[in-house]
């Protein structure tokens, strides 16, 4: 079970790392923002993004600790 919770933890890990890395390379102009048709993003996003992305692969870590733990005992 653990497997499984570290492996969604993991994609949703993943896609935040990715967007979170898309949002930190766009240009913004002189207000910190960027408009890319549909959505106006602020500069900041993308380090919130990078830090909840940190968190959930300490998540991924813990669990494929815990997992680990549990198989071998």
């Amino acid at each position: 079970m653990l497997a499984v919770v570290a492996a969604l933890t993991g994609l949703a890990a993943a896609w935040t790392s990715w967007q979170a890395w898309v949002l930190l390379r766009l240009p913004y102009n002189e207000e910190g923002r960027h408009f890319d048709g549909l959505v106006v993003h602020h500069e900041g996003t993308g380090e919130v993004l990078a830090g909840v992305a940190v968190v959930l692969w300490a998540l991924v870590s813990g669990c494929v600790v815990l997992a680990a733990r549990c198989r071998k005992g």
